[in-house]
C-alpha cells in the first residue's frame, strides 16, 4: 500500500514540475529578441539625481555594421514628468538602444545608454541625462601688450583655438561633474606657457576662468 501511495504522489507531482519549467521557460522566450512591433516606456531622469526631466525628447539608435549608430526614426516626445510611451518596428533582432535631451542642455552619456529589446515590450525604461553647466572664460590681456596663439581645452569637442585675443569673456556650455579643469596652451612668439584651473560645478550653475595671457 505504501509503494502504490507513492508512486500515485509521483505521478501527480511530475506533471507540475513540468508545468512550472514550461512557464520559466516561455517567460525567458518573451524576454528573447525579435523583428517587428517594439514597445517602449519609460521615463527620463537626471543621472546625478535621479530626478524627473520633462519637455525633452527620446531617440532609439541602431548600431550600425560599419561602426556607431543611426537614428531610427524621428525623437518621440516625454511629458512635463519626462515621462514617454512610442512604438517603433524593429528590423534588427539586436543592437538598439535609447537616449533623450531637453533643454537647456541636457544629454544621455551614450556609455550608460540602456538597451533595447527588439520585437517586446520594454516597461519601466529609465533613461539618464547628465545636466548642464557653464564655463565663463575670462581673458585678460595682461601689459605688456601682446600677439598670442592660445588653445583652451576642456569643455566640448577638442577646445578652440585664438588668434591674437584681446580682453574679452567667452561662455562656453559643459557637463555638471564631469568637467575637473579647464587648460589653456598659450604661444607667445615662439614660446610656450601651460596653465589650467580646476573647476567644480553643479547642475544648472556656472564657473569663471581668469585667463591672463
Amino acid at each position: 500500500m505504501k509503494r502504490n501511495r507513492s508512486s500515485s504522489i509521483s505521478s501527480i507531482a511530475t506533471p507540475r514540475w513540468l508545468w512550472l519549467i514550461c512557464l520559466t521557460l516561455l517567460g525567458a522566450c518573451n524576454d528573447d529578441p525579435t523583428t517587428g512591433r517594439t514597445r517602449v516606456q519609460g521615463q527620463v531622469v537626471q543621472q546625478q539625481s535621479r530626478q524627473p526631466v520633462g519637455a525633452g525628447s527620446v531617440q532609439v539608435y541602431l548600431a550600425s555594421r560599419g561602426g556607431g549608430y543611426r537614428p531610427v526614426g524621428d525623437p518621440y516626445p516625454c511629458d512635463a514628468q519626462g515621462q514617454f510611451a512610442f512604438d517603433f518596428e524593429a528590423e534588427q533582432e539586436n543592437g538598439y538602444l535609447l537616449t533623450a535631451e531637453a533643454p537647456p542642455g541636457y544629454i544621455t552619456d551614450w556609455a550608460v545608454a540602456p538597451q533595447l529589446t527588439a520585437g517586446r515590450q520594454n516597461k519601466d525604461v529609465t533613461v539618464p541625462v547628465l545636466a548642464p553647466a557653464w564655463v565663463r572664460l575670462v581673458l585678460v590681456d595682461e601689459p605688456p601688450k601682446s600677439r598670442v596663439t592660445m588653445t583652451i581645452t576642456g569643455y566640448s569637442g577638442s577646445g578652440e583655438t585664438l588668434r591674437y585675443p584681446k580682453d574679452t569673456i567667452l561662455v562656453r556650455p559643459i557637463l555638471a561633474g564631469l568637467t575637473p579643469s579647464i587648460a589653456w596652451f598659450i604661444n607667445d612668439q615662439g614660446q610656450d606657457k601651460q596653465s589650467y584651473q580646476e573647476i567644480q560645478t553643479t547642475a544648472l550653475d556656472t564657473v569663471t576662468v581668469r585667463i591672463p595671457f
